[in-house]
């Protein structure tokens, strides 16, 4: 399967395939390789063949759904007039711990 950096995934979200976002279960970077699944629909039922190789192999986690991301970095524009990579990978990682969007202020670093 085609793998993708962050940073590719959260620049060019629009080329992305519509599926889950998979991405190893350690820390990560911008740099950091993922993969999207394939349609679960064109699988039989119970079949973990629409999954990058890379979840059974090296213990790769689903994130996000590329709609997802999607609306977190809408949220993201909607708070910060000039949001950077940064402000959308913080926000990334955020939405995958919590469940929830971050709440982010003009200048926040945090």
């Amino acid at each position: 399967m085609k793998t993708y950096s962050i940073r590719e995934v959260l620049q060019q979200i629009e080329h992305m395939p519509s599926a889950w976002f998979y991405l190893l279960n350690t820390g990560w970077t911008l740099d950091t390789l993922g993969a999207f699944s394939l349609d679960s629909w064109d699988f039989p039922a119970n079949s973990n063949e629409h999954l990058p190789p890379q979840v059974l192999n090296e213990g790769w986690v689903a994130t996000l759904e590329t709609t997802m991301i999607e609306d977190v970095i809408f949220n993201t524009d909607q708070q910060l007039a000039q949001a950077t990579l940064d402000d959308y990978f913080m926000a990334f990682e955020y939405y995958y711990r919590n469940d929830a969007f971050i709440v982010l202020k003009p200048g926040d670093d945090s």
